[in-house]
């Protein structure tokens, strides 16, 4: 039997599919092309992996069929040829706070190995390093003492970040401990005692106490074990010889001068995942909310006495409580009126109430306005301020969301904001864990490193003789792993960063790495893009990994529009011609000069060169109106001042890492939103801001989804629904029946909506063991609407007609209505007029929801008004002759008065724009710059400029 060669697809009609058949060659590196909403993904991931995948699932055990989400059969007649499918998509990292570029590429296991190996402790005390010793040794050790030796054993005691000290002993009662040294002085837990919060102790607990016997040693084990357990898994113990003791003993088992030893330790130790070892304040997140005090003031016109403050903070009104007596007694003492406007007090008044009278105590005074004489009158005490009150409450919150005490702390929420922990600066970990140590770098430490600095490191190390086997082993593993990341051109960044931070890019570059580390032959990679967010002087890095992947015996398809992954493929498939109902057939198929020499691909002329997007023949000249930011130090910036010029296009460039998120998304963008809104969010780390006043509003067009449910559309979005309604309810029959607009809307009950299926037009039958099945709904037949409601006509359609309709027959069929044709022009030269007006907003992908959000914003722009509007990366998912429409649009943005400012890699958008910032020169640590700044053509003279270097060639 002939091994197959290809991948045979026919008849394929998913989506906008037009029976389409085409073989695809095996081990080869497979591009598949064409204009936007073409038919590209559904072939690519719809139908090969979709197929590939529910074969695979096909195959295991009932059973596990059970607990697996099935995939529904694609609408094809046959697939042959079919490997073991695996798809690396465009999606965003994790949301999950705890996720990380370490924990998702596995590197963050061999790293706690790594720490629980070969991991050095030191000496809380005097800082010695100390080895690590198990149970087992420290009590043998223990055993060559003479028989009738007294023994303590203790472990050293951290005060709890941002808590008392009775909030600690609480803790360790809880435990079942109850004796301490406190200064080495004898302190019960039984006792009520209290200590100076204000004087820092040195604090002991005593574990064990007894005298060494013949038969002690397991006893000593176990004690030992259990202590360990019982202190969250603490990994310090004190051996404390009761009476004379040989110098000798703490020879290579602790330290000689304080007796501390450090326990063996397990890779759980350095996990943030495990609450024994994580955070106490943020939990092992590295954030944790703090109390911003400006978000504490509603009305700073007003006086504290009548609502300056948030009403859960003080609020005189007759009662006795104790805020009331104490900012009264407060007001007495530093001299300040409660009926004077709150911005009006001066700003040492303003940090006692925020931030506390720094360990000053205040007379409490009963206030003329009281009923009654409250419990603390007469007390004198220190205030600690609405800050500290506020973040202690939600620290209550969070201790008790596991019991029925908890409640909802919305009002504390609404005055907060996430920063960096203030306990373990970002670590993740306790204290205790950050002082273990290889190579004197705690695994914090290394996790913030950027990858060839990470990888130079661990090279570096060297090992004593009893663990450099295993140890050069696990260095072995991470390096392998370090490097295909750093090939595929992701060195920037560090195995700390979060995973939400990463784009979907990003993500997918990890997820090839992956990949290729397992080295698998003889699978099947579907890829979406995975040029998008890098620079060109990195696409190449990526073309190599792929080629990695098919030389080693795999079959790569990748959907993509990127010229040079285009040039590089071994096949190439064109679907088209059009998009959407335009679309769906095969324009060309074959090699690159297959592709060029076909006349009907577009592709083609783009790859010729006989199709371009020009070089504009002027651009705008720059005005004397700026934004200035001052002093950006945002995660890599290096204190960068900017000026960024309003009333143009500007492109923000640069290398993959360099800055251009956290300037313009972090700073910028978050700094606006506050000055112009009042928005209670915290911008990046900056000085200054100057020029918002200069602006109208500020707008962020993004790629999220536009809804999310199968009910929104884009008809809905832009606003076009509601005018549809209102036509359709002033129709004759409907003004008989006494139809109201809102009768015609999907999500209204009692309208004439169908109410089987609520409006969705299918119904979903779920199954244990099989794919949900998704059904016509047999009362309306997919309409949506009954037949009573769609018995309503305007020019012979049913408002389910028009909602079936894309963009350009709905421009057609209004062409007489000036509201709608105007919405529906701009929705058309975006290159969306094959979308349908009805169409789910979850089936449109990153790059259609951004383009339809653009859209929005080009139909409802004010004369006079003055913009800013943000676009990051707006050419994902776009064809070569699509990104031209952007462009137009673009302009059409900044010739109304607006200004436009856009990050982005692709070069035919950067030669386009009026002004561009060049950051850099390098990513992670290796950028933070502003390279060059000015024209195209200026940009493209700086001899540090990555970008400009490859602006020459497009210039031309």
């Amino acid at each position: 039997m002939s091994i197959r060669t290809d991948i045979e697809i026919s008849g394929a009609k998913q989506n906008n599919l037009k029976n389409i058949s085409v073989k695809i060659p095996r081990d080869k590196l497979t591009v598949i092309t064409g204009v936007s909403g073409s038919g590209k993904s559904s072939l690519a991931f719809d139908v090969i992996y979709g197929e590939g995948q529910r074969r695979f699932l096909d195959s295991i055990s009932t059973f596990a069929k059970s607990r697996i989400s099935q995939l529904k059969k694609a609408k094809v007649d046959y697939v042959r040829g079919l490997s073991p499918v695996i798809a690396i998509e465009q999606k965003k990292g994790n949301n999950n706070p705890r996720s990380t570029v370490g924990t998702v590429t596995d590197i963050n296991d061999y790293m706690r190995l790594l720490f629980s190996t070969a991991g050095v402790g030191k000496c809380p005390e005097c800082g010695k390093p100390l080895r690590q010793l198990s149970a087992a040794q420290i009590a043998e050790h223990i055993s060559t003492l003479p028989i009738d030796t007294v023994i303590e054993l203790r472990a050293p005691v951290y005060k709890i970040f941002g808590e008392d000290y009775e909030y600690t002993f609480h803790k360790l009662r809880e435990k079942g401990y109850k004796n301490l040294l406190v200064n080495e002085e004898p302190f019960s837990l039984s006792e009520k005692r209290e200590l100076d919060e204000s004087k820092t102790y040195k604090i002991e607990l005593i574990i064990d106490r007894f005298t060494l016997k013949p038969d002690t040693y397991i006893q000593l084990t176990k004690s030992i074990e259990a202590a360990m357990v019982a202190l969250d898994e603490d990994i310090m113990i004190k051996v404390e010889v009761i009476g004379e003791v040989d110098s000798a003993f703490y020879d290579n088992f602790g330290c000689q001068e304080h007796h501390y030893s450090l326990c063996e330790m397990q890779p759980f130790h350095f996990s943030f995942n495990s609450p024994a070892s994580a955070c106490h304040t943020c939990l092992g997140v590295g954030m944790s909310y703090v109390v911003e005090p400006r978000f504490l003031i509603v009305s700073p016109e007003k006086s504290i006495s009548k609502g300056a403050l948030r009403n859960t903070i003080y609020n005189v009104s007759g009662k006795d409580s104790y805020r009331t007596v104490m900012m009264y007694s407060l007001s007495q003492k530093y001299n300040f009126s409660l009926d004077t406007p709150f911005k009006d007090l001066p700003k040492h008044i303003h940090e006692i109430l925020f931030y506390g009278t720094k360990g000053e105590t205040v007379e409490m005074l009963q206030p003329p306005f009281s009923q009654k004489k409250n419990w603390i009158t007469g007390k004198a005490r220190p205030f600690r301020g609405f800050v500290y009150e506020l973040e202690s409450w939600y620290k209550h919150y969070i201790r008790k969301t596991s019991t029925s005490e908890a409640f909802e702390p919305t009002f504390i929420k609404d005055c907060m904001i996430e920063k960096i922990c203030p306990e373990c600066h970002g670590g993740r970990l306790k204290n205790q864990r950050l002082q273990i140590t290889v190579g004197e770098k705690n695994i914090d430490e290394l996790s913030r490193m950027q990858l060839p600095e990470l990888l130079g490191f661990l090279q570096s190390l060297t090992f004593e003789e009893d663990i450099e086997e295993v140890s050069t082993s696990i260095i072995r593993e991470i390096s392998s792993r370090l490097k295909l990341l750093i090939d595929i051109g992701l060195h920037y960044i560090s195995l700390g960063r979060r995973s939400d931070s990463i784009s979907g890019g990003e993500m997918q570059r990890i997820k090839m790495s992956t990949q290729i580390s397992s080295e698998l032959m003889g699978m099947l990679y579907v890829m979406d893009e995975p040029s998008i967010g890098l620079h060109p002087r990195d696409s190449m890095k990526v073309i190599d990994t792929m080629k990695k992947l098919r030389d080693i015996g795999n079959t790569v398809i990748v959907v993509e529009h990127d010229i040079d992954t285009i040039k590089s493929a071994d096949h190439i498939i064109e679907i088209g011609p059009g998009p959407g109902v335009h679309g769906g057939n095969i324009v060309a198929s074959g090699t690159l000069e297959d592709i060029i020499s076909e006349p009907e691909s577009i592709t083609g002329q783009y790859l010729s060169g006989s199709s371009y997007i020009p070089v504009p023949k002027q651009r705008r000249n720059l005005g004397d109106t700026f934004l200035s930011i001052q002093g950006a130090r945002e995660n890599n910036l290096k204190n960068v001042d900017l000026d960024i010029p309003l009333g143009v296009f500007v492109c923000v460039t640069g290398v993959s890492g360099s800055g251009k998120s956290s300037l313009i998304n972090e700073i910028l963008y978050k700094q606006l939103k506050v000055d112009k809104t009042g928005a209670r969010i915290a911008s990046g780390e900056h000085d200054f801001l100057f020029g918002s006043e200069l602006l109208n509003n500020v707008i962020n067009i993004d790629q999220s989804p536009i809804g999310r449910n199968s009910k929104s559309n884009p008809a809905t979005y832009i606003g076009i629904y509601n005018k549809i309604r209102e036509i359709f309810a002033m129709q004759p029959e409907a003004v008989s029946r006494g139809y109201k607009e809102i009768d015609f809307s999907l999500t209204h009950a009692n309208g004439t909506r169908c109410e089987h299926c609520g409006g969705d037009g299918i119904i979903v039958t779920n199954l244990q063991f099989m794919a949900d099945i998704e059904t016509i709904c047999p009362v309306c037949k997919g309409a949506r609407f009954s037949n009573e409601g769609l018995e309503i006509k305007y020019k012979d359609k049913s408002i389910a007609d028009v909602l079936e309709m894309t963009v350009e027959e709905a421009l057609d069929f209004f062409k007489d209505t000036k509201y709608l044709k105007h919405k529906l022009e701009i929705i058309s030269e975006l290159g969306l007029g094959y979308m349908r007006l009805g169409q789910s907003s979850t089936t449109l992908s990153g790059g259609e929801s951004q383009r339809v959000k653009l859209a929005y914003e080009l139909s409802k722009i004010k004369r006079g008004a003055h913009n800013l509007y943000i676009l990051d990366e707006p050419t994902t998912g776009l064809h070569l002759s699509d990104i031209q429409k952007l462009v137009d649009c673009l302009k059409k943005l900044v010739d109304k008065g607006h200004t436009v400012l856009v990050i982005e890699h692709h070069l035919d958008v950067i030669k386009s724009a009026d002004y561009i910032i060049d950051m850099g020169p390098e990513g992670g640590n290796g950028g933070g710059y502003v390279v060059a700044e000015g024209t195209p053509e200026q940009v493209a003279k700086v001899a540090a400029s990555h970008t400009g270097r490859f602006l020459k060639t497009v210039l031309k």
